[in-house]
């Protein structure tokens, strides 16, 4: 009878406090912390270089999780900084949609008469950045009353990372604002105050129609590739279409990627419409050797309606009905587009400069791209809400799922390629057919966004209506500029890869690459 009693209060203790066996999905016997087993079992599936994890289990030791993730990267991985770590899932997926902690701007950094100063590329409407009053072409010289500082890091000039952290962080700040008059900085408010908040940022930023001649051009300058704004593509695009636009200029000069999703919308609102119509590939992901193979067996075995979670191609006129419309709706039907991109424009970018070549003519304006021609997902512990899971939530106890809970990995999974399987992995970027700098590479030669008299709208502008008014001339008299690299601290100021918001796979899937794998890696 003792034992019974003994037996039943030990179940009733078990139930209450959720004692469960290991995750079976865990390698028996491994004594590792289990983010860092986690880090290895996602890793040596889905990772682009997964081979390259032979040798790195985690042990007893490895206690430092974004330590050990970082020790397991491939050496391009490591020295282009694609894939990364982070335990703030929230704030790395608010990010990815536009809604992150931030001051609502974009900077670049200029060096005038040896002092550094923040310049404001463009500002978001309706965000502390916009209601303390900064515009582009503003300068910000002092952070807290103190100037911008920079630091030496393997021969190259950089950002301090306390200024970093001041200009991108999330603490209240006082900048002194300038602005150029002739070729001094000059100071215009003496102090701004502002602090961060996560108000949405529309990346449709701007847009206008020209009428040139018998060409009427629409302009839209678009910041994010964030597939939550899809719905403000489709107005902009209805109005050029019902404007009776000709020709398109996008403006992509400072876009760092974002959503296959969005991307897909883009492109099919932009390419000739039959194109679309018959929704014909547009991108292609080529992933490791285990998932090639796995997915495309798996497509081939699928029902109908299930071959969309393992098809490695995306398709043009593919879109989310529940809260999208169809982009046939505001198709311009074009054969030509002018696209400016410059070393500021990657990933889900280039994407789009590089698969709607094969369907129509795409003038690139600008300089070499960054060179983001990766594809990533995101790696939860057990949450499909969060990201593609590596283990079932029903086999983790209470306990594994808060220490897993706030964790998640963005590695590179893929390189995306266009619908003949071709990327662009070499050289690593794309190169303008018309190479021109901002402002000739003078500050003083910028110009508010849809200005004709910006360099690079008027090169696009001149090249669409032959219009000697709009082509860019350089002047003698302006302010030079030295442009600073800036070592960014926080993923949302990273340039993505390329986001794969529409992946459907689950842990189930998971289980079948181990299983299929064979110890390979291990």
């Amino acid at each position: 009878m003792k034992n019974l009693s003994l037996f039943l209060s030990l179940f009733l203790i078990c139930t209450l406090f959720s004692c469960e066996k290991d995750a079976p999905n865990r390698p028996s016997g491994s004594d590792a912390p289990l983010v860092s087993q986690f880090i290895y079992d996602g890793m040596s599936t889905y990772y682009k270089w997964n081979e390259q994890m032979a040798g790195k289990k985690p042990t007893a030791n490895s206690t430092d999780p974004v330590q050990y993730f970082k020790s397991v990267l491939y050496s391009t991985d490591t020295q282009q900084g694609w894939s990364w770590i982070t335990d703030d899932v929230d704030e790395l997926l608010a990010g990815f949609s536009g809604k992150a902690l931030s001051f609502g701007y974009d900077l670049s950094f200029a060096v005038i008469e040896n002092v550094v100063y923040a310049v404001v590329r463009y500002v978001y409407p309706n965000t502390p950045a916009a209601n303390a009053g900064l515009q582009r072409l503003d300068l910000i010289g002092k952070l807290n009353g103190q100037p911008i500082t920079t630091e030496q890091r393997d021969g190259n000039t950089y950002i301090s990372d306390q200024s970093v952290n001041l200009l991108y962080g999330n603490n209240p700040v006082t900048f002194s604002i300038y602005r150029i008059s002739g070729t001094e900085p000059i100071l215009n408010q003496a102090e701004v105050a502002i602090a961060p908040d996560d108000s949405e940022k529309d990346p449709v930023l701007f847009d206008s129609i020209y009428t040139i001649g018998s060409k009427k051009i629409g302009y839209l300058f678009y910041t994010d590739f964030y597939d939550n704004f899809n719905h403000r593509l489709h107005e902009v695009f209805s109005r050029f279409k019902q404007s009776g636009v000709t020709d398109l200029a996008l403006d992509l000069r400072y876009n760092r990627g974002g959503s296959v999703s969005a991307a897909i919308y883009l492109a099919s609102l932009i390419a000739p419409k039959t194109i679309v119509e018959n929704k014909s590939p547009y991108v292609v992901m080529d992933y490791n050797e285990l998932l090639n193979t796995s997915f495309d067996k798996w497509y081939n075995e699928a029902k109908p309606a299930d071959k969309y979670k393992y098809d490695r191609k995306d398709y043009l006129g593919v879109y989310d009905s529940g809260k999208e419309q169809d982009p046939l709706g505001a198709n311009l039907d074009l054969n030509k587009v002018y696209i400016i991109a410059t070393d500021n424009s990657y990933s889900a970018s280039e994407l789009t400069l590089f698969c709607l070549r094969p369907y129509m003519d795409v003038i690139h304006i600008g300089s070499n791209t960054g060179g983001k021609y990766t594809a990533s997902w995101t790696i939860h512990g057990y949450d499909e809400d969060l990201g593609v899971p590596v283990y079932d939530a029903a086999d983790l106890s209470s306990a594994e799922k808060t220490e897993l809970k706030n964790w998640a990995m963005q590695p590179i999974v893929a390189m995306y390629a266009d619908k003949d399987g071709k990327n662009f992995s070499a050289p690593g970027h794309l190169e303008p057919a018309y190479t021109i700098k901002e402002g000739f590479g003078k500050l003083s030669q910028w110009a508010p966004l849809g200005d004709t008299k910006d360099v690079l709208l008027g090169q696009a502008l001149y090249l669409i209506s032959g219009d000697n008014s709009y082509l860019p001339t350089p002047s003698r008299s302006m302010q030079s500029v030295r442009t600073m690299r800036v070592e960014t601290v926080h993923s949302r100021d990273i340039a993505k890869p390329v986001i794969m918001d529409n992946m459907k796979l689950s842990a189930d899937d998971f289980k079948k690459l181990r299983e299929s794998r064979n110890g390979e890696i291990d």
